[in-house]
């Protein structure tokens, strides 16, 4: 019986070891996740940005 149990404590089990990874990986990806949508959003804010200057260049050249 001992026996028995020693070797299935030993064995590798290919299901634990991607329960693992998951495990691992998902704090990983939330990470990469919330970098990628802030860099987007501050992107986006620098555009907008460039945008909203042109728009008061092209009103005060509508304006003289």
């Amino acid at each position: 019986m001992t026996l028995t149990l020693a070797a299935s404590i030993s064995e590798f089990h290919v299901g634990d070891m991607l329960i693992q990874l998951l495990f691992f990986a998902i704090p990983i990806l939330l990470i990469i996740l919330v970098v990628f949508v802030l860099l987007n959003a501050k992107k986006r804010k620098d555009r907008l940005d460039r945008l909203e200057e042109k728009m008061d260049e092209l009103q005060a050249k509508i304006d003289d």
